[in-house]
């Protein structure tokens, strides 16, 4: 009986020490390369696509997946960005995107393997405060000939709180362009601040009065838009510094 005992405490040993062997092993690594490119490479404010591509150790493209793409803002207080698609083609997953935001973006990208297991990847973009739709994103300047935009500030450094710029539209023979509208978009240099915008009035002789609040002191970017009474826009860019009173 004792002989019995013994050897059935043997057999459970056994048993225990070999399910403990089996759960101490590693998992087997998954060896895929996964790359992430933007379209249009021009980063911007705007709609646009991630173009994700999964390949085994061989290279050769993985079908069937599902990508799981999260985006978000490398500072706090922005909404993320959440898509998922399982279709593609040569191992190429288009994602729908939108960057709501300019600035720094961390992109995670988490695909589902069709034979099993699951990666994921981070990647870093950085995009313009700019439109992608805007004239200047799209090279559209054909016509840029035909309007002249200046751009002038009540006070040179602007002065924090509320102000006032003027923007002057000429033709390219230097008349005066009084039936336009103006919009002007500012944004600090820097992420994490809300734009302000204004709408300009035609005071005299093509020149638009714009108010705006500077709600911080430093480096401002503002984007003037115009549109012609023919529909035609336009698009500049102006630097501004802004001190405290």
């Amino acid at each position: 009986m004792t002989f019995m005992r013994t050897s059935l405490s043997l057999l459970l040993l056994s048993l225990i020490l070999a399910a403990c062997g089996q759960q101490a092993a590693p998992p087997t690594p998954i060896d895929v390369d996964m790359s992430v490119r933007a379209e249009p490479e021009s980063l911007a404010v705007g709609e646009a696509a991630l173009l994700v591509t999964l390949k085994d150790a061989d290279g050769s493209p993985i079908d069937g997946a599902r990508l799981q793409v999260h985006g978000d803002m490398d500072h706090e207080g922005m909404t993320p960005v959440d898509r998922e698609v399982s279709e593609s083609t040569n191992g190429e997953y288009r994602v729908p995107f939108e960057w709501t935001m300019g600035g720094g973006w961390i992109v995670t990208v988490t695909a589902q393997l069709p034979g099993g297991g699951e990666i994921t990847q981070t990647f870093d973009f950085f995009v313009e405060a700019v439109s992608s739709e805007s004239v200047i994103n799209r090279g559209g300047r054909s016509d840029d000939t035909t309007v002249n935009i200046a751009y002038q500030s009540a006070h040179d450094p602007a002065v924090a709180g509320d102000g006032t710029i003027t923007i002057t539209l000429t033709s390219a023979d230097g008349s005066p362009i009084s039936d336009a509208v103006v919009e002007v978009t500012g944004d600090m240099a820097h992420e994490g601040m809300m734009p302000v915008s204004g709408t300009g009035a035609h005071v005299e002789d093509g020149q638009y009065a714009v108010p705006l609040r500077w709600t911080m002191a430093g480096d401002w970017q503002l984007a003037v838009k115009v549109t012609l009474a023919d529909g035609r826009q336009f698009e500049r860019v102006f630097d501004q510094q802004v001190v405290m009173p």
